[in-house]
């Protein structure tokens, strides 16, 4: 059930707005240019991605081919 104390629900604001000036503080601290540990990371999984995703990949099954939804009643 909703709980409407008016205390509980300031209270709760109060942590959310501390929570949130905290990541702020966080973020501040962190160097504008990104390192280059984290560009050849994301480097190598945009690699990856890419090798699993195209059409001679690992993981992708080929096409059906299209379906011929009349021929099992041709039979009838």
């Amino acid at each position: 059930m909703l709980s409407m104390d008016p205390i509980a629900m300031i209270a709760d604001r109060q942590r959310e707005l501390i929570e949130e000036a905290s990541k702020a503080r966080l973020l501040s601290e962190l160097p504008q240019q990104p390192s280059a540990v984290r560009r050849e990371l994301a480097t190598v999984c945009f690699r990856l991605a890419h090798w699993l995703d195209e059409p001679a990949g690992y993981v992708q099954m080929p096409d059906p081919g299209p379906e011929d939804w009349a021929t099992p009643w041709a039979s009838v």
